[in-house]
């Protein structure tokens, strides 16, 4: 979304599988509605940088441990991989040449998307290495 078009100010958040005014001010601005409006919403929770930490370091310590991918980066190619995270290749004839795998950088997976990745990939590659690759955590 550019500078000249951003999404209005949030007037709500999730609490209680339920959305709640986030402020007094939104409180009042939505009794204003006719009950039964309907209202598009915009997830706004941000990627976590401590997840992404954990997911690095689950990589590195499974490469480090293993010795199954040259690094982390090609463990990481390997997941999404297997988990089908990919968009097809097109040469100049518009056919698919090949496939590559998605980005999982911030500004292409949210923060839900990046939290069912996650927890998917981490159950693979324990199933790989043969052992909890987050056991670590408990440490």
């Amino acid at each position: 979304m550019t500078a000249k078009h951003k999404p209005p100010p949030p007037v709500a958040v999730l609490r209680a599988r339920r959305l709640v005014a986030l402020t007094p001010y939104d409180s009042e601005e939505l009794d204003g509605y006719p009950e039964g409006t309907e209202f598009d919403l915009i997830a706004r929770t941000q990627r976590s940088n401590p997840q992404l930490g954990t997911y690095w370091k689950a990589l590195k310590l499974a490469v480090d441990a293993t010795g199954l991918w040259p690094d982390r980066r090609e463990l990481h190619k390997a997941l999404k991989l297997e988990l089908g995270r990919v968009e097809p290749l097109y040469n100049m004839a518009g056919k698919v040449t090949g496939m590559q795998v998605e980005s999982a950088a911030f500004d292409a997976m949210n923060h839900r998307e990046f939290c069912e990745y996650m927890d998917k990939a981490m159950a693979v590659l324990s199933d790989a290495i043969g052992y909890d690759a987050l056991a670590w955590l408990d440490e």
